[in-house]
């Protein structure tokens, strides 16, 4: 049984550019104290990474491309392979800080995977020893993954299989099941049977793609009817020319802030309806909106960015591989100064994007993209890439892409080292070089963000934007808290006070001194008929 790479997977090779590769990172962080005095080895990483390579299936393929993109690329088992070769040594210079740790990570990012061997990289970063929050001696991970293998949700997957959860008797559990079966491949490569599969394959495309067509068009019909009606009121659907829509060179700047979950869910909480995600787009807008009016630069128009969404039907169990995402579109609120206001704005923008996307149905959307014919995507990704995913042109549609990763909040261990920083660094390409990479776990949200010097040449001065913008909105969101709350008391004061009564006439009644059953039955009888009789 041949396993062949889908529309959507092969779409990412395709974008890819000599300068701009679409691969991901994700940014582990552990704490060796947990082992109580003892230090991992690098060959016990090594070790440890080789027993947990049966999480995917594509940890030990390599992926096969048909001559001119004629045909879908296909997975094909990597006789060369060698974890050695994948799972590499690094350590900080001294001193050891954060800023040398980002170049670090921006410099192994940089550089694009070798396509002839399995799709990805993993780089341990020993000597983080001087870098506020992290405990002294903790050491690193880098998994860098080409996009075609994996998208967010299964990188995330291949996360929690590598990691494993303290048990009820403090043994460590694997958090999934590491061992999946691996069907047989029997792809020939002698370049005439690729051919004529491919010739094949082009033919049946469009007959797969005839039902997922037909359930999307109703819905593509009515977004476009709705974006339609919308331009004629005057709505500039557009997104405004920023530096984030320029070209990017082939090197690469990354940062992260660390942010408190509890926090960011009481800034949320004070906008009826609104979500974490909502409170994270218009904290990153508002850090746009300092970082560019400090270079007067700040368009009059909210920039717009992308949210990739994860469209893999709920309760299935897939493997960690593949892509099957669609992408949501919305404004950030960025042309907002109150923050509270910028947050219901984005409420307001998140939720329409989501009606559209239900009204189309972006699984039908994705299917599409599975489906379609190899040579047709083969050009539709050349031209994804000449337009920046949309970010050139005459008409920009966005300035950045943010894509949030939620996490557990139990804790997560690799060999008893704890882990305390789960980061992500973005595949940026011209027309789209700014991502953001949220990413939740334990209590806290970190905001990582990638870009290219050219574009972001103080990457630092862009996190102090962020931390920045979460304290404005944190005072701000107390402000409005606080008064909901006296006016929630000022309201339960007054439903507790007793009402005003009209004063009741005196009755001025004379003491019977006949202590006589019938004299108390009189006087009790007299006391009810004025108690009853209107007052006057």
């Amino acid at each position: 049984m041949t396993h062949r790479l889908t529309g959507q997977d092969a779409m990412f090779l395709h974008a890819d550019l000599p300068h701009a590769a679409s691969h991901g990172t994700m940014i582990y962080i552990y704490d060796q104290s947990t082992l109580g005095g003892k230090t991992l080895g690098f060959r016990d990483i090594v070790r440890h990474m080789e027993n947990r390579l049966d999480a995917s299936p594509v940890l030990r393929r390599r992926i096969v491309q048909v001559p001119f993109g004629l045909g879908y690329p296909s997975w094909v088992e990597d006789e060369l392979f060698d974890i050695d070769f994948h799972v590499r040594h690094f350590a900080l210079p001294k001193p050891g800080d954060w800023r040398q740790f980002c170049i670090m990570v921006s410099r192994i990012h940089a550089r694009a995977i070798d396509l002839s061997r399995a799709p990805w990289e993993m780089y341990v970063i020993e000597g983080l020893d001087n870098i506020e929050g992290i405990p002294k001696g903790s050491f690193a991970v880098l998994s860098k993954i080409h996009h075609a293998a994996m998208d967010g949700t299964a990188a995330t997957e291949l996360t929690w299989a590598l990691h494993d959860v303290q048990g009820r008797a403090g043994r460590a559990e694997p958090v999934v099941d590491v061992k999946r079966s691996t069907p047989p491949q029997t792809l020939s490569l002698r370049a005439l049977d690729m051919l004529t599969s491919a010739f094949s394959e082009n033919l049946m495309a469009t007959a797969r793609m005839a039902l997922p067509l037909a359930q999307a068009l109703p819905g593509l019909t009515t977004a476009g009817l709705r974006m339609l009606k919308r331009t004629r009121s005057g709505a500039d659907l557009g997104a405004p020319r920023t530096r984030f829509n320029g070209d990017v060179l082939a090197q690469r700047v990354w940062d992260s802030v660390t942010l408190d979950l509890a926090e960011i869910k009481k800034i949320k909480s004070v906008v009826p309806g609104a979500t974490v995600n909502d409170a994270l787009i218009a904290l990153i807008g508002g850090a746009m909106r300092r970082y560019l009016h400090s270079k007067d630069e700040l368009p009059a128009k909210s920039m717009v960015t992308l949210a990739p969404v994860n469209t893999r039907t709920e309760g299935t169990k897939e493997s960690a591989a593949g892509n099957t995402i669609s992408m949501l579109r919305f404004a950030m609120g960025s042309d907002i100064e109150d923050p509270i206001s910028r947050l219901a704005a984005v409420h307001a923008a998140t939720t329409e994007s989501k009606e559209i996307q239900n009204a189309i149905g972006a699984k039908h959307l994705t299917d599409l993209q599975k489906f379609a014919p190899p040579a047709t995507l083969g050009l539709a990704g050349k031209l994804a890439a000449l337009t920046g995913q949309g970010g050139k042109g005459p008409m920009p549609l966005h300035n950045c892409l943010v894509t949030n990763i939620p996490g557990p909040s139990t804790p997560l261990y690799m060999l008893g080292a704890k882990l305390v920083h789960w980061g992500g660094v973005g595949p940026v390409t011209d027309g789209m070089s700014l991502i953001w990479n949220p990413s939740s776990y334990c209590g806290k949200v970190f905001i990582s963000l990638t870009s290219s010097p050219n574009v972001v040449p103080d990457p630092e001065f862009l996190a102090a934007c962020v931390r920045a913008s979460f304290e404005e909105m944190k005072g701000a969101a107390a402000a409005v808290a606080s008064k909901q709350q006296q006016g929630a008391a000022g309201l339960a004061t007054v439903r507790k006070a007793p009402a005003k009564k009209a004063p009741a006439k005196q009755i001025t009644m004379k003491r019977v001194a006949v202590d006589s059953t019938a004299a108390r039955k009189a006087v009790v009888g007299k006391k009810k008929a004025l108690a009853t009789r209107p007052v006057e």
